[in-house]
């Protein structure tokens, strides 16, 4: 890690040239929360603001996450993913979430 995990958010809304404001819009984080993330005064940020910045920003989690320290290991559920392209991976995600959509509801 060589950047801390606020300067690596910073960093990420500065290459969307997204102002405050304009990530305030699109996640609902305050400007002061989102402020005290970049400037490393939130010592143990949560999942769901970690999410919405990372769909936010357009970046895995993952990547958010392992700035974060935590070290989490990216992972591949199934072989050979790499040879498909973007629609055959949002269609196979559909039919993923359409067998797991009872699970989820229970």
């Amino acid at each position: 890690m060589s950047e801390s995990l606020g300067q690596y958010l910073r960093s990420l809304r500065n290459s969307k040239h997204m102002s405050m404001a304009e990530v305030r819009k699109q996640t609902g984080i305050t400007n002061s929360r989102l402020s005290k993330l970049e400037n490393d005064q939130v010592a143990d940020p949560s999942i769901s603001v970690i999410c919405k910045l990372s769909n936010c920003y357009e970046v895995d989690v993952v990547d958010i996450l392992n700035e974060a320290g935590m070290n989490i290991e990216k992972s591949t559920p199934f072989n050979h993913t790499s040879f498909l392209n973007e629609d055959e991976v949002d269609s196979l995600q559909k039919i993923i979430d359409l067998l797991t959509k009872e699970r989820w509801n229970q």
